[in-house]
């Protein structure tokens, strides 16, 4: 991952005139909330914040960053109406529900968490590293817990 490159052609191209390296972890918003997910989704997602936070004094001095997208609901167009191990009860994926619990009033796109990604991954995210990015639409804002299904 210490690589150096010159600044490309390419819209988002930054010059890299020291070794670089961009690690991302994408996780849940469970990480930082917990709430309506299964006791082991939430370990999980807990623990992928944790490396991120670890791995910042591991890679000191490498020139590597490492930072955690966390997504809050994304519509993946899957069907997640069986209350299954680790998922969202499917009444927290209504129209309704998404309304009232998320800032933007909807579920979030893949494109939209991967365009963060994308963000961390080019120079222009140079000094950051150890952080969580929330792609959540505002729902950590809105305290989704607290709002009744």
């Amino acid at each position: 991952m210490q690589k150096l490159s010159p600044q490309h052609s390419y819209p988002n191209s930054a010059p890299k005139p020291v070794p670089y390296g961009s690690i991302i972890v994408v996780t849940s918003v469970a990480a930082t909330y917990g709430g309506c997910w299964g006791p082991a989704f939430t370990v999980a997602s807990h623990a992928a914040l944790g490396v991120v936070r670890a791995g910042v004094a591991v890679l000191k001095g490498t020139g590597v960053r490492i930072n955690a997208v966390t997504a809050g609901q994304v519509d993946v167009g899957v069907d997640l109406s069986s209350k299954g191990e680790g998922f969202p009860p499917a009444g927290l994926q209504s129209k309704e529900v998404q309304e009232r619990v998320i800032g933007l009033e909807r579920a979030g796109r893949p494109e939209e968490v991967g365009r963060v990604a994308g963000f961390l991954a080019s120079g222009f995210s140079s000094y950051i590293t150890g952080s969580e990015i929330r792609v959540d639409g505002g729902a950590s804002v809105m305290n989704p817990l607290t709002v009744p299904v």
